[in-house]
């Protein structure tokens, strides 16, 4: 699986559990526990912070995790 996509020219990068080398206005699926535990999606804000999408939602896959944010995006139509 490739580690970046880009969706509606939103970049979209798939980590092992860090958000934090990530620039402002991407999107972050990360691993959680390695993926064992799960796969949550982040936003890098204008600032720099990292804002949880999924609350106490995860996804099983880092597909399934990518799917979902290519949903947000074109609700948020960006």
């Amino acid at each position: 699986m490739k580690r970046y996509y880009s969706h509606l020219d939103k970049d979209i990068f798939i980590t092992s559990g860090s958000a934090k080398d990530l620039a402002p206005g991407s999107f972050g699926i990360c691993a959680i526990d390695g993926g064992a535990q799960g796969w949550s999606i982040v936003h890098i804000g204008p600032d720099g912070d990292a804002a949880d999408l999924g609350c106490e939602s995860y996804f099983a896959t880092p597909e399934e995790a990518l799917d979902f944010v290519k949903e947000l995006i074109e609700l948020m139509g960006a």
